[in-house]
């Protein structure tokens, strides 16, 4: 029976990938305004729409910060060679340990450019994100940030 099931996961699986595409992969970068800082993240995209998915978390010695960001692309068109340009706004949010906790969320505006390698396996992009929000704690305010990331999806 186990390798029945297995069987038919299987073929479920391998008649799925031709419904679509998955884009996952990693960017670093940094970033200046209220809440500016570097980090890592995990990226990923499902080809047939135009969101964009991030986790992300940055380390120092006196906290530590984890988010995620969700984007629309409005636009993602050719427009030199193999590069793209997309334009899009999305929403992100993120929560703060150490010597305060925090939480805040933003609107945000990706603008960047992109361009397909390998038969489409390889997506290099290096991204802008402005961003503006509001930070619920330690204390009520606004925020601003401009982000910049340099990441490398891989299309499976």
């Amino acid at each position: 029976m186990k390798k029945f099931v297995t069987a038919v996961f299987i073929l479920l699986l391998a008649g799925s990938v031709n419904l679509f595409a998955f884009g996952i992969g990693v960017q670093g970068g940094f970033g200046v305004g209220d809440h500016s800082g570097g980090g890592a993240a995990v990226t990923f995209k499902v080809d047939s729409l135009p969101y964009i998915f991030a986790v992300n978390a940055s380390f120092g010695s006196d906290n530590t910060f984890i988010g995620a960001s969700a984007d629309y692309w409005l636009v993602n068109k050719n427009f030199a060679g193999p590069l793209n340009y997309f334009f899009g706004a999305g929403v992100g949010a993120g929560i703060g340990f150490g010597d305060d906790f925090c939480f805040n969320a933003a609107f945000r505006i990706p603008i960047g450019i992109n361009a397909f390698f390998v038969n489409n396996f390889i997506e290099p992009y290096l991204q802008l994100v402005p961003e503006v929000g509001i930070s619920v704690l330690p204390s009520l305010g606004l925020h601003w940030n401009i982000g910049a990331n340099l990441g490398i999806r891989f299309w499976l």
